[in-house]
């Protein structure tokens, strides 16, 4: 009983402590953007954004100022973001997904949301949710370590993206601003 309680008061501590330390206070840091070559990452996210948007799953894409995008996780990362771009785009146009300025996607939990869906359909939509957030994770780190930038880079690599992402974005979507409320393009 003493070893089941005790095993409980760990469990407890340890979720108490990642969740006031877990990733969101490393999402918070301030892009660094000194060691890029900015205005070719732009260029090159705008392109891969352009071509994920558009479906196409094999884009060729010029490379900027000597970024290396030819790395496997990279390409891969394009091709699976590509073939699921229209599901992203669908769900997006519900106004219950946003773009968030770390690069990454959200669902928007909201009465309406939870009112006007099946568990199964919020289920599914998790883990496209999920699995395009990995295809991006694996997107921003290939091209840290293809093109070795420092690893305080990924910050400011995330925002390049979220910034052709936006570009991109159809209107009515929504998208995390710099004051963290969501607006529609």
């Amino acid at each position: 009983m003493i070893r089941s309680l005790q095993v409980q008061a760990l469990v407890l501590a340890s979720v108490a402590i990642f969740s006031s330390f877990g990733c969101h206070s490393f999402i918070k840091m301030k892009p660094d953007y000194t060691e890029l070559p900015v205005d070719g990452l732009h260029n090159v996210a705008r392109a891969i954004e352009q071509a994920v948007a558009d479906g196409v799953r094999e884009p060729s894409l010029p490379s900027q100022d000597g970024i290396v995008l030819s790395g496997d996780a990279v390409l891969q990362s394009i091709r699976t973001r590509a073939a699921r771009s229209e599901l992203i785009n669908g769900f997006r146009d519900t106004g219950h997904a946003a773009e968030m300025r770390n690069g990454t996607i959200a669902v928007v939990h909201s009465r309406e949301y939870k009112k006007g869906s099946r568990g199964s359909d919020r289920s599914r939509n998790a883990l496209l949710i999920m699995s395009e957030n990995d295809d991006r994770w694996k997107l921003y780190e290939g091209l840290v370590k293809a093109n070795n930038f420092p690893p305080r880079s990924l910050s400011a690599v995330q925002r390049i993206f979220f910034e052709a992402r936006i570009e991109a974005l159809a209107p009515g979507q929504r998208y995390e601003d710099e004051d963290s409320e969501l607006i529609s393009r």
